[in-house]
């Protein structure tokens, strides 16, 4: 079984697992989430992986979900929606 580095050595030189040490694996998503926009009769909703992040009874977009804001935009003559998602801690 291998030693781990100190912080000095860390930074000077490759660390290099044993054959047999576990190591834990974070998963980071690389690729940016699809939004929908979806209607449902009554109200539009932006959706992300089957949750509403936001609806839109009038004419401004309302944040159901902490930390997202929805916005409309315009670009290049076409019409779009920015979705802006901050961490938040809501307690």
């Amino acid at each position: 079984m291998s030693k781990r580095p100190t912080a000095k050595q860390a930074a000077n030189e490759p660390y290099w697992f044993a054959k047999n040490q576990e190591v834990s694996k974070a998963v980071m998503q690389t690729t940016d989430p699809e939004y929908k926009v979806e209607f449902d009769g009554e109200e539009m909703y932006v959706m992300c992986n089957g949750v509403k992040l936001a609806v839109r009874p009038d004419d401004c977009w309302v944040s159901i979900e902490p930390g997202v804001t929805v916005r409309d935009i315009v670009e290049n003559g076409r019409n779009g929606i920015e979705v802006e998602y901050r961490r938040v801690t809501v307690h």
